[in-house]
């Protein structure tokens, strides 16, 4: 069955089963071709489709990528609450396997965070999605009674190094190993600003992604 995507339209059943065989072929031609080489016209080829199928459902290279990769991230479970287990524990919980399934598809990974990069609407519902998705990953491990500005900072933290992963400045599980020293450094600026009666930047956000 297919998984909800943010196409440009309602699917049915049979328009469902064309987007399906477009990120098929789109994770193929990604993996064999590479990013900078990927065009709409060689995924539809791929995909025994249109051209202009696949402009029907999908804006730009740009949107096809940041889909597959949205539906990478959606087949992911969530992971089961540890309330007992220390907060760095229950963020690694949280967010080690969608970092490992990334890690396991590395074009996908550094594809997939430069097109949801880009300035294109239909990227944006994409962005606003995978920010939501990984918000409520979040705030499940944090449990029932977590600060909303809390789980916002561990959000931007958390992007903020997938970004520099991106970017090759350490391999993409690292993020594992290096949460604990995040974590710990969040707590205590709250605590200092809560102790010196400064509001942190956590705390005054005044954004973030709908749960």
């Amino acid at each position: 069955m297919s998984q909800p995507t943010t196409t440009r339209q309602h699917l049915t059943e049979r328009q469902g089963a064309t987007v399906d065989a477009l990120v098929t072929a789109g994770l193929e031609v990604l993996r064999s071709d590479g990013y900078d080489d990927l065009t709409l016209r060689s995924v539809a080829a791929r995909a025994g489709v249109t051209h202009t199928t696949a402009y029907a459902y999908f804006s730009s290279k740009e949107h096809l990528v940041a889909e597959i990769f949205w539906r990478r991230l959606r087949s992911v479970p969530m992971a089961d609450p540890a309330p007992d287990a220390p907060l760095a524990d229950r963020i690694t919980r949280a967010l080690e396997v969608p970092v490992r399934r990334l890690t396991d598809d590395p074009a996908l990974a550094q594809s997939g965070l430069a097109a949801l990069l880009t300035a294109d609407p239909d990227v944006d519902r994409l962005r606003t999605e995978v920010g939501a998705d990984l918000f409520s990953r979040i705030a499940t491990a944090l449990g029932d009674d977590a600060d909303p500005a809390v789980v916002e900072a561990v959000l931007l933290v958390f992007s903020g190094a997938m970004l520099q992963a991106g970017m090759g400045y350490f391999d993409y599980s690292g993020w594992c190993g290096a949460s604990p020293r995040w974590l710990h450094c969040s707590t205590v600026a709250d605590n200092e600003a809560s102790r010196s009666g400064v509001a942190c930047w956590s705390c005054t956000s005044q954004t973030r992604p709908s749960a």
